[in-house]
């Protein structure tokens, strides 16, 4: 593409596209050409609060706009699929909000398609080029913590149960496990891969979908990742990679982190001997969720498990919404396409992702209903 700046269209207006529209305001490579929404005055509107040339009521219309290289997709999850699908047969390039789509199945069938018309395809897992990420990379690469064995996330919101909103509708896909612990699956499969066996539990409150979510995955000797996200509950929206001479502390919100804590064991032997315990414990009480956030939560068992440690905080701050760098790093490779996919966030991950959604959603070991 012999190009100096991409065009970028959206599909969608709102909160997500509003958010993408700002990113794109603070890089060089890329600027937003164009918006549609099915209501020609939320298009309008939106068109008017960024200056944008091009505005319309019809995804289609956006779809095979001569102008457009690539398309940001931020409608609902449910739309995801068919909206993206859209595109890549108009010949555009997409980048879709996460979750990618609502299964595997779909999934597999945009990547194909991307294949078939030589496209680019990625979902739009920002948190992969935030700079606190790429720092927890670098350290567990240098090997600052040692082997990594244990993964602790929790990502909750309160919002009113309101079954007209798309969160709450499971015809429309919505849910905890889609909405918030897809970061904390992303994180779990960056630390360790596809888990060898997957145990949770879920809260649905008399909805059809899941308000809360409580997970284990399991790797095999010893190595784990509890995570728990809900969309009724504030937790601590953070996480703590466990490895055997020391853990990371990254700070809440843990898809967009700008500050985490690296903390070493002055005794490594022991702290493994101590982690492994504790491992082992976490797993047996598998079927017990609110003891599982006591032990990640509670302040006293973590002073306990951090005890005789030196700890270090790195300051990290980004300017914006933190969506920028995805953007300037998507655009970037469209300048410079060699394949349909971009090397931080290759479609074999995405993939491998879904599935453990799809495990996760289709076979919880508990659900509660009130």
């Amino acid at each position: 593409m012999s190009k100096k700046i991409i065009n970028w269209g959206i599909i969608g207006t709102g909160k997500s596209a509003h958010n993408f529209a700002k990113a794109l305001l603070m890089i060089e490579t890329g600027k937003l050409a164009a918006v549609a929404s099915r209501s020609q005055s939320k298009a309008k509107s939106f068109a008017r609060a960024f200056n944008l040339p091009l505005y319309f009521s019809s995804y289609e219309r956006l779809a095979n706009n001569s102008e457009i290289d690539i398309v940001y997709i931020a409608t609902p999850n449910s739309c995801h699929k068919d909206n993206a699908e859209l595109c890549l047969n108009a010949g555009k390039n997409v980048l879709i909000e996460k979750p990618f789509t609502t299964n595997t199945i779909d999934s597999k069938i945009l990547i194909n398609l991307a294949k078939k018309n030589n496209l680019f395809l990625m979902e739009a897992m920002w948190t992969r080029f935030i700079p606190a990420f790429n720092k927890v990379e670098q350290l567990i690469k240098s090997g600052e913590i040692g082997e990594v064995m244990s993964f602790h996330g929790t990502l909750g919101q309160v919002s009113e149960i309101d079954k007209s909103n798309n969160l709450f509708n499971g015809s429309m896909s919505g849910g905890s496990t889609l909405d918030l612990g897809v970061y904390l699956v992303f994180w779990a499969y960056y630390l360790f891969g596809s888990p060898i066996n997957i145990q949770s539990g879920i809260y649905c409150g008399g909805t059809d979908v899941d308000l809360t979510a409580s997970t284990i995955l399991s790797y095999g000797q010893g190595k784990y990742a509890h995570i728990s996200s809900s969309i009724i509950t504030r937790f601590s929206n953070s996480g703590v990679i466990y490895g055997t001479k020391g853990a990371i502390e990254v700070y809440q919100p843990l898809y967009c982190p700008t500050a985490i804590s690296v903390i070493k064991y002055s005794n490594a032997s022991s702290m493994v001997g101590h982690r492994s315990t504790l491992s082992k414990t976490l797993l047996k009480i598998k079927h017990i969720p609110l003891l599982q956030n006591l032990y990640i939560n509670h302040p006293l068992l973590g002073q306990l498990i951090f005890r005789n440690t030196v700890k270090k905080t790195i300051n990290m701050p980004i300017n914006g919404n933190g969506l920028q760098y995805m953007a300037e790093e998507v655009s970037s490779y469209l300048l410079n396409k060699k394949t349909i996919e971009g090397k931080v966030i290759p479609l074999s991950e995405t993939i491998a992702i879904m599935k453990i959604i799809d495990k996760i959603k289709a076979t919880p070991d508990i659900v509660l209903e009130s």
